[in-house]
């Protein structure tokens, strides 16, 4: 069993957002240099405009060791859980989100705890033996907390794929098996810069809403790999095993490929149709609206909730929204999605 290492503390700006990690555990250490590899402030916060969020992250060997305990008058928000695997149908985390008092506790049962104080703009974590989770554990953990405290300073997040190109933005909600990664791909691998594969950032400006880059590795299943001659040809240092899916890195495999922020202009909502051919179906304003809500996140503070709620409201204002009935063309789909954006820009200037 690994003893806690000394204490580490990590520099980070997101987005004009200062953040200071600190923990006593090297896996936690490592979580956050892995997942916030683009955000790493070595010397100064830069740019930065705000006071640090400050996150503290402690290794435990067990729950009772953990200082903080949920008061019986807490109330229940939220009860989940996290990926089942294997034939036992083994949850890889239960989690139970309460409020008390302006504190949020996400108890995450026998893994830890984690307490976000939205008036501090602090968050501490306690996790049982980290450096027993897999690194996929750990990093929710982290982004958990993260993600709390920057909607808290008006940085949102939602279920997603997003990329760049020329200056505009394509945002790709879709829940698994929907062809969101697999479109994704097939405009990343065409020139299209990469902002995020899983939970592109987003806040709204005096200008409209912005796209911001969250570069993460990029997860991938077999039937993915498939379509895509560079994956099955990728030498396994390149595309490694992950639970449960193989995932690399864009950096590894494309030129250029990391974009910048940017105003969004498209919004497709893709599901995989057996057709040889991929179409393009317009939607309104109102059922875009209705299908983006079940992909942003939960929000358990009112004020912020309603932050984010306006903010996509104004996406949807903002974009040129449709339906990707996806085919088996999958590599040809950038012959589709390059005219909406020209028409977007078209539109804008008239």
């Amino acid at each position: 069993m690994h003893a806690a290492s000394a204490t580490t503390e990590i520099q980070l700006s997101i987005h004009g957002t200062a953040m200071t990690f600190t923990t006593n555990s090297r896996e936690l250490a490592h979580s956050v240099e892995s997942l916030l590899r683009h955000f790493s402030c070595h010397v100064s916060y830069h740019g930065v405009t705000t006071q640090p969020l400050q996150l503290q992250f402690y290794a435990v060997q067990h729950r009772r060791d953990i200082p903080v305990r949920v008061s019986s008058k807490a109330l229940l928000l939220h009860s989940g859980s996290g990926l089942v695997l294997g034939c036992a149908s083994h949850a890889t985390w239960r989690c139970d989100i309460y409020s008390a008092q302006g504190v949020l506790f996400a108890d995450f049962h026998e893994e830890g705890l984690v307490v976000i104080d939205g008036r501090s703009l602090s968050a501490q974590g306690y996790l049982v033996r980290p450096e027993d989770m897999s690194p996929d554990i750990r990093n929710s953990f982290v982004h958990f907390a993260m993600t709390e405290l920057l909607k808290r300073c008006g940085i949102f997040t939602f279920h997603a794929t997003a990329l760049e190109y020329k200056g505009k933005g394509v945002l790709i909600p879709g829940f698994s098996g929907r062809g969101k990664t697999t479109s994704f791909l097939s405009l990343l691998r065409a020139g299209y810069r990469y902002l995020s594969d899983d939970h592109p950032f987003f806040r709204e400006t005096d200008s409209g809403v912005e796209l911001l880059p969250y570069p993460l590795r990029i997860n991938v299943t077999d039937q993915t790999v498939s379509f895509f001659p560079e994956l099955r040809n990728a030498p396994p240092s390149l595309l490694h095993s992950g639970t449960p899916k193989r995932y690399f890195y864009a950096e590894d495999l494309y030129s250029n490929p990391l974009g910048q922020s940017c105003k969004p202009a498209v919004i497709l909502f893709p599901t995989v149709v057996d057709s040889p051919h991929s179409c393009l179906e317009p939607l309104s304003k109102k059922l875009a609206m209705e299908m983006i809500l079940p992909h942003s996140l939960l929000v358990y503070e009112p004020e912020v909730a309603r932050e984010e709620f306006k903010a996509l409201v104004r996406l949807i204002q903002e974009t040129d929204c449709y339906r990707l009935h996806f085919g088996r063309d999958v590599l040809d789909l950038p012959w589709l999605v390059t005219p909406l954006l020209d028409n977007h820009s078209m539109k804008k200037a008239s």
